[in-house]
C-alpha cells in the first residue's frame, strides 16, 4: 500500500489494543460490583443474559478502535485513510486471534459484530482526523 506508515499504523493498533483491554476490565469489574458476580462463570451469565451489556462491551472496544484509527491517521501526517485502514486490519487480525484462542468468550454474534465492524471503526476514525484537519484550514 502506498503511503502506510509502519510505525503510526503499529502505534494506532496498540492504542486500540491497549485500550480495548482497560477499559473492558475496568468494564468487567464495574459490572462484577453491580451485580455482585464474583467468578468468572457468574460474569459470563450476567453478560450472556443482557443485550445492553453486550452491545456496551462491543462499543467500548469500537470506540478504542475510532481512537486507534484516529491516532494512527494523526501519526501517518498523510494518507490517513490508508493508515486508518492499516490500523483496522492490524487490530482485526489481533481480534481474530484472541476470539479464536478463547473460544469461550462473548456470543457468536457479538464477536462476530466486533470482527466486521474493525476495519470501518478504524477508517472512521481516519475520517475523522481528516475532518479536524479540515476544520484547521482557513
Amino acid at each position: 500500500m502506498t503511503g502506510l506508515v509502519p510505525r503510526a499504523v503499529i502505534i494506532g493498533a496498540l492504542v486500540d489494543n491497549a485500550g480495548t483491554i482497560i477499559v473492558g476490565e475496568l468494564f468487567r469489574a464495574a459490572v462484577g460490583m453491580s451485580t455482585g458476580a464474583t467468578s468468572p462463570e457468574d460474569f459470563a451469565t450476567v453478560m450472556e443474559g443482557s443485550v445492553p451489556l453486550l452491545l456496551t462491551g462491543l462499543a467500548l472496544g469500537l470506540l478504542f478502535t475510532v481512537i486507534g484509527g484516529f491516532v494512527g491517521a494523526t501519526l501517518a501526517k498523510g494518507n490517513e485513510r490508508t493508515n486508518a485502514f492499516g490500523v483496522g486490519v492490524i487490530s482485526t487480525v489481533v481480534g481474530f486471534l484472541l476470539t479464536f484462542s478463547a473460544p469461550e468468550g462473548a456470543p457468536f454474534w457479538v464477536e462476530a459484530a466486533g470482527l466486521l465492524l474493525t476495519i470501518p471503526a478504524a477508517f472512521l476514525g481516519g475520517e475523522a482526523r481528516l475532518a479536524v484537519i479540515r476544520m484547521k484550514r482557513p
